[in-house]
């Protein structure tokens, strides 16, 4: 008995010593790269079903990442993201407004030059197996993001030679029309640019005999009822060749930017003042999108997720969409992007499975399926011929390439509630649009506050 015992622990020893011991040697520690974990990625617009489709495609070829999608409330997300780091369970990845990437980025990991993770490959020719093998992927660089993504996202996402987040779509304003209004005032075709608009403009407004506005052209002059005014109010500055880019905000050390400004301010808030021909709006309007789902606004200025929204309400009318009018006698095409990209929480311990999944989700072939689905704008180049096809796209698509933002600051929220201050000062009489220098300076100097640190 005792030689059965002695010869059973030479044969275990001589398994585990030998290579056959090497695969099945049941104390030998799993390498780092294999274990399994778990990401927390958090959102906000997009639903779990519509990231469900990303998740579900990623998981399905990385054995060991599983990924964990929460979405908030707009009003509830950065607390929820300060408040779940403080206790230790914020998110690993989450997304945000581009506008947000300068306040964040000292919480947030750049992208690796590479990454490691285990994939699941078939091999063999005749008898075809499904394993499992570490495999290196190479970071995307600036340059890459110059040439795989239209122009902005390269501006916005690229600091200091370093790569911040990656979109999934990329966004921007558009006009939306309401094609009975425009047939029964007579107007054959949608609005080309904003000249068009300010001879459409009285044709389209009704006012009752009290003067309240009852049937609107358009929605502009306004902030508090106006979705993504500030939104509307920049793209006209940039059209307008406003200097409002850089690392300070500085658009009155050109004389002539200086003057684009001042005309910007008085071609918006016309809209608001009774008189003038462009007269369409006032404070009491409702917001301006339930008005146009009423039927009682011809033009609205709103993103792809209001055309959800128009599908979703089942409206009673004809309404299409057009291209966000430009300014008569510009040089090129100008539109407002507005999205979120997709980040990595510098504080987290899997920054590189979490990298790896925002990189491999937002590929060409991985994303196409989802942008197609859920009718989101592309903001990959090479995406775009092929959204140019789908009539629920082609006109974003159509605005991509030229689509531009200017906000470089640190706090979007408080630069925007500035710029309504500025707006509702000057459409209630406090600020004179005449006393230029110290309304445009005010302005300046006060944006200027969010750009510090």
């Amino acid at each position: 008995m005792r030689y059965k015992v002695i010869t059973i622990l030479i044969l275990f020893v001589f398994l585990v010593t030998s290579g056959f011991g090497c695969k099945f040697n049941p104390f030998k520690k799993v390498p780092k790269e294999y274990k399994p974990v778990t990401l927390e990625y958090w959102g906000v617009w997009d639903t779990q079903k519509e990231i469900n489709q990303i998740i579900q495609t990623y998981e399905s070829t990385h054995p060991t990442v599983s990924i964990n999608y929460k979405n908030f409330r707009y009003d509830e997300y950065e607390d929820k993201l300060l408040e779940g780091w403080a206790f230790g369970n914020g998110p690993d990845l989450f997304a945000i407004p581009v506008s947000w990437l300068k306040k964040y980025k000292e919480h947030l990991e750049p992208m690796p030059s590479s990454t490691k993770i285990p994939v699941q490959e078939t091999k063999g020719t005749i008898k075809k197996e499904i394993v499992t093998v570490l495999k290196a992927f190479k970071g995307l660089s600036p340059y890459d993001i110059k040439q795989q993504y239209v122009p902005i996202v390269y501006d916005n996402v690229v600091m200091d030679n370093k790569i911040y987040g990656l979109p999934y779509y990329l966004d921007s304003l558009v006009t939306f029309y309401n094609s009975d209004l425009l047939i029964k005032a007579g107007i054959p075709e949608p609005i080309e640019d904003f000249h068009d608009l300010v001879e459409q403009t009285p044709k389209l407004t009704k006012a009752d005999q009290s003067g309240y506005i009852y049937q609107s052209a358009v929605a502009l002059g306004g902030t508090h009822n106006i979705p993504r005014f500030f939104d509307i109010f920049s793209s006209i500055m940039l059209q307008n060749g406003v200097q409002v880019k850089g690392s300070s905000f500085d658009p009155l050390e050109d004389r002539n930017s200086e003057d684009r400004l001042l005309g910007t301010f008085g071609f918006y808030t016309d809209f608001v003042k009774p008189g003038m021909a462009s007269y369409s709006w006032t404070k009491d309007n409702p917001n301006a999108f339930e008005m146009f789902i009423n039927g009682r606004l011809a033009y609205f200025f709103g993103y792809s997720y209001h055309a959800d929204d128009l599908r979703e309400r089942g409206v009673q009318f004809q309404w299409d969409i057009t291209n966000f009018p430009q300014t008569r006698g510009a040089e090129g095409t100008k539109y407002y992007a507005n999205y979120w990209v997709n980040v990595v929480f510098n504080g987290s311990s899997k920054k590189s499975a979490a990298w790896n999944f925002i990189q491999s989700s937002a590929s060409k072939n991985t994303i196409k399926d989802f942008l197609t689905t859920n009718k989101k704008p592309t903001a990959l180049k090479s995406l775009i011929n092929n959204q140019l096809e789908d009539n629920n796209l082609k006109i974003f698509a159509s605005q991509v390439l030229t689509a531009d933002n200017w906000y470089n600051g640190y706090d979007f929220e408080l630069a925007e509630q500035y710029t309504a201050e500025i707006i509702d000062g000057i459409t209630e009489g406090r600020f004179s649009i005449g006393g230029k220098e110290s309304v445009l300076e005010l302005f300046v100097n006060r944006i200027n506050q969010t750009y510090k640190k």
